[in-house]
């Protein structure tokens, strides 16, 4: 799990990638520093353990600012230290906004990403301006139509074609996803009541969920109508879908596999 506050999102950045092969482990002693990727974070932290080249697989790549419950990622390793060993050196090293909860042996052919048959993702909406909360909720400075929202949200749950959805400029070429459940409800917590939103499916397009969500959040603002979701399934073109929402929101809570 992580908080993904202080980083450029998942993915090692290009550039980083073409220098460190060539670098070896750094040594073993103290945390590393918070920043840069939460991938090449941990790989940095694994070969400073491991004291040997790793190359993290994750399971999806969430952007800057998107955190996680329960991320996963694989890797290959020639190492004799036991699992537990291995998680504790880990958490010992890395920065606090970092953590990992549990790691175990997988066959050879296991593939985070590609042997993942279904995702959930959670978005928290907040109505009051908290502080706490600025990296972790979007904040809406008025009450939204909740009814509203559960109705549009109908018209996607299902197989469909998502093209409305995905970030403009996309080049994945199959846009077919299967929604399995879509939830929004009120949840209490210390800072008031927050929206908890919860999207469940076989995968999902680059930036989906976030489009998803911001198009939700216009018809919980009476600026659309809750059946004109259906109209821009049909139109499969972004523009006519609502904004992006922010990235701060946005929680990867499961991976099934």
């Amino acid at each position: 799990s992580y908080d993904g506050t202080g980083y450029s999102g998942w993915q090692r950045q290009r550039n980083s990638s073409k220098i460190r092969p060539h670098l070896p482990p750094p040594p073993l002693r103290g945390r590393i520093k918070e920043g840069g990727t939460i991938q090449g974070t941990i790989e940095e932290a694994l070969e400073k353990l491991l004291q040997e080249k790793i190359n993290l697989i994750g399971s999806g790549r969430t952007d800057a600012g998107v955190h996680a419950i329960a991320q996963t990622a694989n890797f290959k390793t020639n190492t004799i230290l036991p699992l537990q060993a291995i998680k504790k050196g880990l958490n010992a090293i890395l920065p606090g906004d970092i953590r990992i909860n549990s790691i175990r042996k997988v066959p050879e052919n296991f593939n985070s990403r590609y042997s993942a048959c279904g995702k959930t993702y959670q978005y928290l909406i907040s109505f009051y301006f908290y502080p706490f909360l600025r990296n972790y909720t979007c904040y809406s400075p008025c009450q939204l139509n909740l009814s509203a929202m559960k109705k549009a949200s109908e018209f996607l749950v299902g197989r469909h074609n998502f093209s409305s959805f995905q970030a403009a400029g996309s080049r994945i070429r199959n846009p077919i996803r299967s929604i399995k459940r879509l939830s929004i409800k009120k949840t209490k917590t210390l800072f008031g009541n927050l929206a908890l939103i919860e999207i469940e499916a076989d995968g999902f397009l680059y930036k989906m969920v976030r489009n998803i969500v911001g198009t939700l959040l216009e018809v919980g603002k009476s600026k659309m109508a809750p059946d004109e979701i259906e109209k821009i399934l049909d139109k499969k073109n972004r523009k006519f879908a609502g904004p992006t929402a922010p990235a701060k929101g946005l929680y990867l809570k499961r991976v099934k596999y």
